[in-house]
């Protein structure tokens, strides 16, 4: 007769009892996997860097110099992660801003390797050791987090708030404390990406199916107030600007990245990570069938976590593949839950089957290995090149304007200083802002830098520089008119536009 899948497992009690050393073993391998990608002659800098994260790690060390988002540049992002990295990206004030981003580099991998080691806990306390196990190394091999926790992009310390706030909430101990510090997690958590709030509506869901809607309160209200904690500053010193980039922008923007949903459903689900995917389809369809039982607020919280943020990437204008990687926090645990359902039905049967199920499930679970490994071989040693030439041939005073941020970091420059100087941070999302205050809504980002609003704010912007780099990006993101002006202004030498002198 078939188990009905809905019968709880055996409960494990959340004691200090349950082991962590396997699950320390296992993020060491996550630190291990992600840091391998710097296992290069060039280190850090020969990993290709993403144009996204050179945009957080500048405006996160300019915040330190006192230059501030929206304020002082557009920005399209809350500011969770510009004041969470701000400490480390200080550094700039005394060391090479090169050498501080590489630090930075070394750094998100410790993020990655603590969130391999929560998924594995929040597993372990509700369904046993080896789905902590089995949870620890999904995430730790999750292709697209073992590349996003290669740098400071958004989903390294999304992930990290969002666990950690799982597993501060689900724990048994003083009810309101852990809904405290849930909510300033939640919080936080937005304040890094926004798109966390498929969480807190997923803790609404978790604990009102268990009818604690004072908990639910509680919890979302502390969210909500540190929310505004973090939202609070910026917004009194530049209103206007910050509800532009993080509701007018988000709402209007053309749509860009993978467009198709079909396409999109694939890269998340499939591809890369079939056999992860597998594990956890059967950990959903296991939550799902307990999701009625008041005891089962984990089940409840990780589906809905993982069907919420999955139908946002489906349904949202961006989506680039790095995005999968905030998938990996819910997807783990899912996977873990699955993992100990499937072998606890093995072993009901006989032990020649446990045995097969177990190796199915080590096969499933290591599938993305050939994946992992080929994303760590990555190499851009062109960045590097370039960055030797900057510093060359470009004076250390002149103002230094590119449209890729890694080329000033890797320069050893930040745009917007010395003070004064054009603060060229997001020029992608400046121009698409710009392009976006006409009647026009376009059906793409090539369509929308091929109109003149575009270039409204960039062309003044670009008269301020001394040193311009187009290399491929600014030549794809300026009109022919800008291009024109460009060559009336500036005289080019290789890929550097330096400013005519005044006759």
């Amino acid at each position: 007769m078939r188990p009905d899948i809905s019968e709880p497992s055996p409960s494990v009690p959340a004691t200090p009892r349950l082991p962590w050393w396997p699950l320390v073993l296992v993020a060491a391998v996550a630190w291990l996997v992600r840091a391998s990608g710097f296992f290069h002659r060039g280190g850090a800098f020969e990993y290709p860097v993403d144009y996204d994260e050179g945009v957080y790690f500048t405006a996160a060390a300019l915040l330190s110099h006192g230059v501030l988002p929206y304020r002082d540049y557009f920005f399209v992002h809350p500011p969770g992660l510009t004041v969470l990295l701000a400490p480390v990206a200080a550094l700039t004030h005394g060391f090479d801003t090169a050498v501080v981003y590489t630090m930075v580099r070394w750094l998100i991998p410790v993020l990655g390797a603590s969130s391999a080691a929560l998924s594995g806990r929040l597993a372990q306390e509700r369904w046993g050791t080896r789905a902590g196990v089995v949870a620890a190394l999904v995430y730790a091999l999750y292709p697209e987090a073992t590349a996003a926790e290669r740098g400071p992009f958004l989903e390294p310390m999304l992930n990290l708030t969002c666990l950690a706030a799982a597993w501060v909430w689900l724990r048994p101990g003083d009810a309101r404390r852990r809904d405290v510090w849930a909510g300033v997690l939640l919080a936080t958590a937005c304040a890094v990406k926004l798109t966390a709030g498929a969480w807190v509506l997923a803790a609404v869901w978790a604990r009102g199916g268990a009818g604690e809607w004072r908990r639910v309160l509680r919890t979302v209200g502390v969210a909500a107030g540190v929310g505004a904690l973090w939202l609070g500053p910026f917004f009194v010193l530049a209103p206007e600007a910050m509800v532009d980039g993080l509701l007018r922008f988000q709402l209007l923007r053309p749509p860009d990245g993978e467009l198709d949903v079909w396409r999109r459903f694939v890269a998340a689900v499939g591809e890369r990570h079939i056999g992860i995917s597998v594990l956890g389809a059967v950990g959903l369809a296991v939550a799902l069938a307990r999701m009625r039982r008041r005891e089962a607020v984990a089940e409840r919280l990780f589906s809905a976590a993982w069907l919420l943020t999955l139908a946002t990437f489906l349904s949202s204008k961006s989506y680039w593949v790095h995005y999968n990687a905030q998938l990996a926090a819910s997807q783990a645990v899912l996977a873990g839950l699955g993992a100990a359902w499937v072998l606890g039905l093995a072993e009901r049967r006989s032990r020649k089957v446990a045995a097969l199920v177990a190796l199915a499930v080590g096969v499933a679970v290591l599938s993305p290995l050939r994946a992992v490994i080929e994303l760590a071989k990555q190499k851009d040693r062109g960045l590097l090149a370039l960055g030797s030439m900057l510093r060359a041939s470009i004076p250390k005073d002149a103002a230094l304007c590119t449209f890729e941020p890694s080329w000033s970091i890797v320069a050893g420059r930040l745009p917007g200083l010395p003070r004064g100087a054009p603060a060229l941070v997001d020029v992608y999302g400046l121009m698409l802002h710009d392009a976006l205050d006409g009647p026009e809504r376009f059906s793409h980002v090539n369509n929308a830098f091929e109109d003149e609003r575009s270039q409204r704010s960039v062309i003044p912007l670009l008269a301020r520089c001394d040193y311009v780099i187009l290399n491929g990006r600014g030549e794809w993101q300026l009109s022919a008119t800008s291009e024109r002006w460009l060559e009336e202004h500036f005289t080019r030498d290789g890929l550097v536009w330096k400013r005519r002198s005044p006759e």
